[in-house]
């Protein structure tokens, strides 16, 4: 159960900061600003990014309820969180097919209110940067 609790915490930072490029590439990408690879990756790849956290995270809930441990509030409210950021997430690929500007603008609001969600997650358990986990 260990190594569910470590991957889970040093994963959130693979999505952190695949969020924030891919908030900065549809920022740039709603100016009419050419994106670098790099941004381009992170927009395609931040749901998958956050999909694997996702993953992560209900493995270790599975593995706490097989290992006994009571359920806390917490164990409760935190996945919630988590999952429904990924779904705001995947929401953005409704914009996908749509024209420029208003393809960046709808998955900049899918993504931010996805951010705003894992931001929501991590203080629901403490973590940075809410707190020392």
């Amino acid at each position: 159960m260990a190594v569910f609790v470590i991957l889970h915490s040093v994963w959130r930072w693979a999505v952190l900061l695949a969020a924030i490029g891919a908030l900065y590439g549809l920022i740039r990408a709603g100016r009419g600003i050419a994106l670098s690879p790099l941004l381009e990756r992170s927009i395609r790849f931040y749901p998958v990014i956050l999909d694997i956290q996702v993953a992560l995270g209900i493995l270790l809930w599975l593995a706490q309820r097989l290992g006994g441990l009571p359920l806390t509030s917490v164990q409760v409210i935190h996945p919630v969180w988590g999952l429904l950021a990924a779904g705001a997430a995947h929401a953005a690929a409704a914009f996908r097919e749509r024209e420029p500007p208003i393809r960046a603008r709808g998955m900049l609001i899918a993504y931010g209110l996805s951010l705003i969600l894992i931001l929501i997650a991590l203080a629901s358990v403490g973590a940075f940067p809410f707190g020392r986990r």
